[in-house]
């Protein structure tokens, strides 16, 4: 499909897009799209059942195959149709994660289109880092780890307060992956001049302020103990519902994350983490976590599921 030349997530944001103007990056996008929906390409409300019919039978994928790898630890081995059997599926759920994928390009493009009016190009620096740390909150789709092939996400130098473009990195998500349950990989990637630009939806109130105000904003007691019971509220609302966070998905399953409360936190930024549905403590079930070390990534968390962000 390709409606994209670089990265982009489901917040509606392009990345690595340093030379070139919104405008023209925006007529691409609509022209692909056109071209797309004539073709025949399920867009809309039509896109969103189809992707939810995908979802729903890779989450039955990966039951089974997680009934026969218990089968496999219980039994020690398995017949060689259960081995055929886990085979067929995992093709199969590699094959509907390729489309799960293509859905969510569908979904960001028609973002950007209902958007336009308000995407901005910034070029990260000392006062916008916090706008690239907002969007390490949602997949990065078109990155992919040269190594082995997986998604790679945002990542930066942990316990900074305020931090700078040289601390930013790619980082593989299989950096996640225990033995035994796949291959890890430790890859990483540093930050390219292109990857500082980016084209965005400006209209956060969080992208008011630099990055130094934003930090200091977070260091106020009564603002950390606002944002802390707006995420505990949200964990409590999505739990009810048994819902993930809609726009960040284990790259593993495919299924959306569950946003999760450590026991003993040292603050707010070490407080929520996101973790596949499949997760279960002590490495028992999948590993894949994604750490909620930012209040730029918070205030993207509660803008994308509540409509409000912390500002």
């Amino acid at each position: 499909m390709g409606f994209f030349s670089g990265f982009f997530n489901g917040l509606g944001t392009i990345l690595g897009v340093l030379a070139e103007t919104v405008s023209a990056v925006v007529s691409s996008i609509f022209d692909g799209y056109e071209s797309y929906r004539r073709g025949g390409g399920a867009v809309k409300d039509v896109a969103v059942v189809e992707a939810q019919r995908k979802k729903d039978r890779l989450r039955d994928v990966n039951d089974e195959i997680i009934a026969l790898r218990n089968r496999h630890m219980t039994r020690g081995s398995l017949s060689d149709q259960e081995r055929q059997r886990r085979n067929d599926l995992s093709e199969e759920r590699d094959e509907l994660l390729g489309k799960v994928n293509q859905a969510k390009e569908i979904k960001a493009v028609e973002k950007i289109l209902d958007t336009e009016a308000q995407i901005q190009k910034i070029e990260v620096d000392l006062d916008t880092t916090h706008v690239l740390q907002y969007n390490a909150f949602a997949d990065t789709l078109g990155k992919k780890c040269r190594v082995c092939g997986r998604q790679m996400k945002l990542q930066w130098t942990r316990n900074l307060s305020v931090a700078k473009p040289s601390d930013f990195f790619w980082g593989c998500t299989g950096w996640y992956v225990q033995p035994g349950q796949g291959t890890p990989c430790k890859h990483s990637e540093a930050f390219q001049r292109n990857d500082y630009g980016l084209m965005t939806d400006t209209s956060a109130p969080e992208f008011t302020v630099t990055s130094e105000e934003f930090g200091e904003i977070l260091t106020n007691p009564e603002t950390q103990q606002i944002v802390a019971s707006r995420v505990q509220d949200l964990q409590s609302d999505l739990s009810r519902r048994k819902q993930g966070v809609e726009l960040v998905s284990c790259p593993v399953h495919g299924e959306h994350m569950v946003l999760r409360k450590k026991n003993n936190p040292a603050g707010l930024l070490d407080m929520y983490f996101l973790a596949c549905p499949r997760w279960q403590p002590n490495d028992q079930g999948c590993s894949f976590i994604e750490k909620l070390k930012s209040g730029s990534q918070l205030a993207a968390l509660l803008r994308s599921e509540t409509g409000s962000g912390i500002l």
